[in-house]
């Protein structure tokens, strides 16, 4: 590891890996990506040479014996993040997980312990909570700008095209909306809220057959009376979207991606008189910040602001959902 610069490798070729992290890698003051892996050699190559990525791997294990590389960004399938964490761990790199962190509490804390004793860091990489919309929101719920707060909506949704063969069709990789996309609302509403659930109710649908939740329909309630009903689909026009209503007042952000979205406040009691102003968030991207932080935290010994605990409760929350939506029952949720 150079004084100021912390090199990371890709643990695959993952969309995510090279249109998302590669780029903010590259405007980060601190950070660089060095490597990247794949079990496939020939696509490991190819992917370097197009992205000008220094070094390529036709194994994980291969790169994770790289002297030359201080971190990881584990981007592999959900099924994946565990093992593949912890054996980075043991390799002594620091891993920047991508979401969710794992599949049950229980990788979560294995995967914890296996950085705690290796002395590394673990991130669990939602960058949402990096836009400040979003710090806003929480901001102005804890001044109670909206009085107390009853409801929460928060969903992300999509369509998926060509869904055959898509790790998030896939049960054996640990797909599903609520996995890949419901994940975002849930953690959003935590963020918010500065609380946690005590009791999840869930519903999922499966449209084709397919093993995995294809929608997903799910109720978090907390102890200060607050629902928050959360919404993923693979099967909906785009929307990533947070609404919190309050005895006072509703706040929106219509677009929880937006580095730079906007904060809707609304107020008044009338049906025609309410009174709406919109606060303007300008915004670096999200990845970069996330590098520059995470980065920061290996170089110093700083302590990172989001820990890997807190990626194990959005896990268990959501391991909570979809047993709910097994059995029909509510489930209390055990942190």
């Amino acid at each position: 590891m150079s004084k100021n610069i912390v090199r990371y490798g890709l643990m695959s070729t993952a969309s995510i890996g090279l249109s998302a992290h590669l780029p903010a890698s590259r405007e980060s003051k601190n950070s660089e990506i060095v490597s990247v892996s794949s079990r496939d050699p020939i696509k490991a190559e190819s992917t370097a040479k197009e992205h000008s990525i220094e070094r390529w791997y036709g194994s994980y294990e291969e790169q994770l014996k790289d002297p030359d590389m201080d971190a990881v960004v584990n981007s592999l399938p959900n099924s994946m993040h565990c093992d593949w964490t912890i054996m980075a761990a043991e390799a002594g790199k620091h891993i920047l997980c991508e979401k969710p962190l794992a599949v049950t509490a229980e990788e979560c804390q294995r995967m914890i312990d296996a950085a705690n004793a290796n002395n590394v860091i673990l991130v669990e990489g939602f960058t949402h909570r990096w836009n400040p919309h979003l710090r806003k929101a929480r901001d102005l719920i804890s001044k109670g700008e909206i009085g107390r707060v009853s409801t929460i909506d928060a969903s992300l949704c999509s369509t998926a095209s060509d869904p055959e063969g898509k790790i998030s069709f896939s049960r054996e990789l640990a797909g599903g909306s609520l996995w890949f996309m419901g994940c975002y609302a849930v953690y959003a509403a935590r963020f918010v809220m500065m609380e946690e659930p005590v009791r999840v109710h869930g519903v999922a649908y499966d449209s084709g057959n397919w093993g995995v939740d294809t929608t997903f329909s799910g109720i978090m309630e907390f102890d200060s009376g607050t629902i928050a009903n959360i919404s993923s689909s693979f099967e909906q026009p785009f929307r990533c979207q947070i609404s919190i209503d309050g005895s006072k007042g509703r706040i929106e952000i219509p677009g929880m991606f937006d580095d730079s979205g906007p904060i809707i406040i609304k107020k008044g009691e009338g049906r025609d008189s309410r009174d709406e102003k919109i606060i303007s968030t300008p915004a670096p991207y999200r990845f970069v910040v996330q590098f520059d932080e995470f980065s920061e935290c290996v170089l110093t010994g700083k302590d990172p602001e989001f820990p890997a605990e807190d990626g194990l409760i959005n896990t268990a929350i959501i391991e909570a959902m979809y047993k709910s939506a097994e059995s029909g029952q509510t489930m209390t949720v055990n942190l």
